[in-house]
């Protein structure tokens, strides 16, 4: 125990000395959420504001006199000289925001207490549009139904049969944990990765490459020694990675504007030591599992260029099952409780929920050991060979 301390001392020195390992683990992390979350909701909140502000140019193709009064708005332009080939071309190249083609019999159905019938031809790229032009068609349409429930002397009552009263009793705990729930896992497992492949590079194809591994393998520490010290030391990074994340994600939010004071205290409740616990239960494992297979792969490398090569597209197999737990309809059940990577994001996000089920957590964890011991094997078996070892 005491050789295998002395390599992972040897080699986290070295690992700290190396820049682009303190950015990829643990400076990136720390920042890139709080910066994604504060200026996507900046951009957005300037977006929408600038869509809400904007005055709207709108084409109006049929008998229309009377509608265009309707329609009447700071927010809206009317005009009424286009022709609908014309329209639909001026809606395409963005000089017109909308168009109401107006059925022949409209205004006749509408006077008749019938249904008339309208087209709405808009870009869905334009945001915010069909949202405000249908709120004005629904203020013209309330007005319209005011006046035929005067007319025919009936109540709003007798045409209304029933109403119905939405009432969610999700926490602010369950809906965080369904919408950010997969969002997070999918960060720090990328981050996890692409923190524990530098360093795995460095300790073994860049000691190959350097000609120090002969030197290392020479000491009276046994291959296995030197193997579970390198592991150990990837397995660290790693982990500080995921950390940084987590840390980097709770500060980005906690800065946000505006935010919920239920919000507020699910994210304070994220940060607690049971979370934590359970949290690090599952990278701890998964982050052995990475250290296990990049191990394996990268003393097949002889230059560091080559590693880099060679476990670069390994990054779009973990990517793949990370984007999966962010999909509606993905939950977390027997079966894909032994899927590595989409069991952690689906878990996380029932953990952050405060929905998970202790009996597949468990499954989940030791199913993750199981693979972590499994890619630790295949590594060491790799690393005892003389051929994959020597440069």
């Amino acid at each position: 125990m005491n050789t295998i301390l002395t390599v992972l001392k040897k080699e986290l020195k070295d690992t700290l000395r190396d820049k682009r390992t303190l950015i990829s683990a643990i400076i990136i992390p720390a920042l890139i959420i709080p910066v994604l979350l504060i200026g996507v909701t900046k951009l957005q909140s300037s977006l929408m504001k600038k869509e809400g502000d904007k005055q709207l140019k709108i084409a109006l193709i049929g008998n229309t006199e009377n509608f265009k009064k309707q329609m009447e708005d700071p927010g809206f332009k009317m005009f009424t000289n286009y022709k609908i080939d014309d329209a639909k071309s001026a809606v395409a190249k963005d000089s017109l925001d909308a168009i109401l083609e107006f059925q022949p019999d409209f205004f006749a159905n509408v006077d008749e207490l019938k249904s008339g019938k309208m087209n709405l031809y808009y870009k869905s790229t334009n945001l915010m549009l069909y949202s405000r032009v249908s709120e004005k068609l629904e203020a013209i349409k309330s007005q319209i139904l005011e006046e035929r429930i005067k007319t025919l002397n009936i109540s709003k009552e007798t045409l209304t049969p029933f109403n119905v009263n939405k009432v969610d009793i999700s926490t602010a705990k369950e809906v965080l944990g369904k919408t950010i729930g997969g969002f997070l896992p999918y960060i720090f497992i990328i981050f996890c990765f692409t923190a524990c492949m530098y360093p795995a590079i460095d300790l073994i194809t860049g000691e190959k490459e350097k000609g120090t591994m002969e030197t290392l393998l020479s000491s009276p520490a046994s291959r296995f020694q030197i193997l579970i010290g390198k592991m150990l030391t990837i397995t660290i990074v790693g982990l500080s990675a995921a950390l940084m994340t987590i840390v980097g994600m709770v500060v980005g939010l906690k800065f946000l504007p505006n935010i919920p004071a239920d919000f507020l205290a699910t994210i304070n409740d994220m940060v607690s030591a049971k979370f934590i616990i359970m949290l690090f239960a599952m990278l701890i494992p998964l982050s052995i599992f990475f250290a296990g297979i990049l191990s394996a792969t990268v003393i097949r490398a002889k230059s560091f260029k080559e590693a880099q090569t060679m476990v670069t597209p390994m990054m779009f197999v973990i990517i793949i099952p990370a984007m999966l737990a962010m999909i509606p309809g993905v939950m977390l059940n027997w079966q894909t409780a032994f899927i590595p990577i989409l069991n952690i994001a689906l878990a996380t996000k029932e953990i952050i929920a405060g929905t998970i089920n202790m009996a597949m957590y468990a499954a989940i964890v030791l199913s993750l050991i199981g693979f972590a011991l499994l890619a630790a094997f295949v590594s060491y078996r790799q690393f005892s060979k003389e051929s994959m070892v020597l440069k």
